[in-house]
């Protein structure tokens, strides 16, 4: 039992109430300040769409409420003791604690070798059993799921092939962002992981015939971000995303790492991810100027209204800023 109005979540389900997306408030959208805006003077606004403001501290816990709703709808979690996924932290994190309200107590979290230790830990914290793959294996980290996944009373929901992936950001993500820039959405910009979050916007906008430019940010060959992918390992993604985004910008981890740095530093506390969507953002931002089509995203009242996805917080992340940013742009540390 919930009392909405008042974000109060009593009885036998109130947990599970709580993790449900329907039943919250939207995370916020925030507007950056005009230092952080080198479009400001034409007419641009540059809002974050915080949803490390949710309850599990990361945008995947939607498409991980709806994928679990989804397979118990269908009969799909009749007998099933403990799910497996691969994941680079968050989907898996979320997964694993929102399916204890679904009665399943068991999750293993197939990620890369290369996890940060704070997110490897993260899982730990949560009750997961990590089983660490290699990046370079010919068949992937998520077929390694799907084959444990085969095992008797196990699970593997899938997230990189599943509709109710995409979904949950078309009901939920992409119907908040539509109604709080007032049906005035210029451009919005995600990196693309599992893809889903892309294909969610992409599905909600044109559906509905926005002029919304939908874009898709990719990581450089070499330069890792947590949580989004290079061009070869989408390819192990069976989602239809391709097509799903009108302009494709490819970003590094310095890039990425410095303006998460910018957002803390502003109040905003956008983990790496956030970073990189921001950049892929600008990226396009840039590119529409330069070809004198920036008028194209204006709204009624002559504003273009622009969003980035802040999928988590830096705090699992805090010593790669350092190793990708190096000493120099702390403050030292000195004695008293």
């Amino acid at each position: 039992m919930e009392r909405k109005e008042l974000s109060v979540f009593e009885g036998e389900e109130a947990i599970k109430e709580f993790l449900n997306p329907e039943n919250l408030p939207y995370p916020p959208l925030v507007e950056l300040p005009k230092e952080m805006n080198p479009y400001a003077s034409d007419g641009v606004r540059i809002f974050g769409k915080l949803m490390f403001l949710t309850p599990l501290l990361n945008l995947k816990s939607y498409p991980a409420f709806n994928m679990l709703q989804e397979a118990k709808v269908s009969g799909g979690l009749d007998g099933i003791e403990r799910l497996v996924e691969s994941s680079s932290g968050n989907l898996v994190f979320s997964l694993g604690i929102i399916a204890r309200t679904f009665g399943i107590t068991q999750t293993a979290a197939v990620v890369s070798r290369t996890i940060a230790k704070g997110k490897l830990d993260l899982l730990r914290l949560a009750g997961l059993t990590p089983f660490l793959a290699d990046e370079s294996e010919t068949k992937g980290s998520n077929h390694e799921a799907a084959e444990m996944g085969r095992q008797k009373a196990w699970k593997h929901l899938n997230q990189y092939g599943n509709e109710a992936n995409f979904q949950a950001h078309e009901k939920w993500l992409a119907r908040q962002i539509d109604e709080q820039t007032e049906g005035e959405l210029g451009a919005v910009s995600a990196g693309l992981g599992s893809t889903g979050t892309i294909i969610g916007l992409s599905r909600y906008f044109r559906g509905r015939g926005a002029k919304t430019k939908i874009v898709g940010v990719i990581r450089q060959v070499g330069q890792p971000v947590p949580g989004v992918r290079t061009d070869d390992q989408l390819r192990e993604v069976t989602l239809q995303w391709q097509g799903a985004a009108d302009y494709i910008a490819r970003i590094d981890s310095r890039e990425s790492f410095s303006k998460s740095l910018e957002l803390v530093r502003h109040g905003i506390m956008g983990g790496p991810s956030s970073g990189f969507a921001l950049a892929g953002l600008l990226d396009f931002l840039g590119k529409a100027k330069s070809e004198g089509i920036v008028d194209e995203l204006r709204g009624k009242n002559g504003e273009i209204k622009t969003v980035f996805i802040c999928g988590d917080t830096p705090l699992p992340y805090i010593n790669d800023y350092f190793a990708v940013l190096g000493e120099d742009v702390f403050p030292e540390v000195k004695e008293g």
